[in-house]
């Protein structure tokens, strides 16, 4: 993790030299077809973009930093995951593009969609013994979201859907709606925590696992380490099937 101080003339440079003596850490716990000099890079353009996060915690930053790296999440990158700064401490946030993420690795994935409803859209479903799920986007005015719902399917033909009201996932969300201070026309927030309830009910990677398990929870060192040693949690990089293993923590 060569010059990596040196290129952090406006980052906290206290940061930038513990992030350095951190890349063994860091590098071990990525799986192997990803570069820790990269993570580096990464992470210290997300501590320019907020400074805030050099005000965070060592063992809250560089733990939702280690979990991250345990998962083969790039923060930042592409909606992957967030590093988010809050009253001194560093939340790890997976994003929905890294819930994707992890569902596509999963040797037997064959379709992950995650939507939501509008008052004038056409939508019906049955969860009965004969599911049934139907919607088509109304082609003009859409009217304000009623609902989410999520699909996922394996190829084995193992197949999940549900429906949440409007009510229901911001109830899940403890009350939230949208992101924090950012725009989200698309409701990627919510239609992620419908995405979850269904991913529940799916055979699962052990890192798709551990990524709704800690999502949105205070990054610690011991979360991480336990994360990338096995201790009560998975080593990062196996691909094995768990589908008995309970998700849980926050619903968001």
């Amino acid at each position: 993790m060569t010059e990596i101080v040196a290129q952090t003339h406006d980052a906290a440079p206290t940061l930038a030299s513990a992030l350095q003596s951190m890349a063994p850490e860091i590098q071990r716990a990525l799986p192997k077809h990803m570069s820790g000099d990269r993570i580096a890079r990464i992470t210290l353009t997300q501590v320019r973009q907020n400074p805030k996060l050099a005000e965070c915690t060592p063992a809250s930053f560089f733990g939702s930093l280690l979990t991250a790296a345990a998962l083969g999440l790039e923060p930042g990158v592409n909606g992957e995951c967030y590093l988010v700064p809050y009253k001194g401490e560093c939340t790890l946030i997976i994003g929905y593009q890294g819930v994707a993420k992890l569902f596509w690795q999963h040797p037997l994935s064959k379709r992950l969609s995650a939507e939501y409803v509008c008052k004038n859209d056409h939508f019906d479903y049955d969860k009965g013994l004969t599911s049934r799920l139907e919607h088509t986007p109304a082609s003009g005015e859409r009217g304000p979201v009623i609902g989410y719902y999520a699909i996922a399917e394996l190829s084995t033909g193992a197949l999940a859907f549900d429906y949440f009201t409007a009510d229901q996932v911001k109830a899940l969300r403890g009350g939230a709606v949208g992101t924090k201070g950012v725009a989200d026309p698309e409701h990627w927030m919510e239609r992620k925590t419908a995405l979850k309830q269904v991913l529940k009910l799916m055979p699962k990677s052990v890192e798709l696992i551990q990524a709704v398990s800690v999502d949105e929870t205070i990054g610690s060192m011991a979360t991480a380490k336990a994360i990338t040693a096995g201790d009560g949690f998975p080593q990062a990089g196996r691909a094995e099937l768990d589908t008995t293993a309970p998700v849980e923590g926050d619903e968001a």
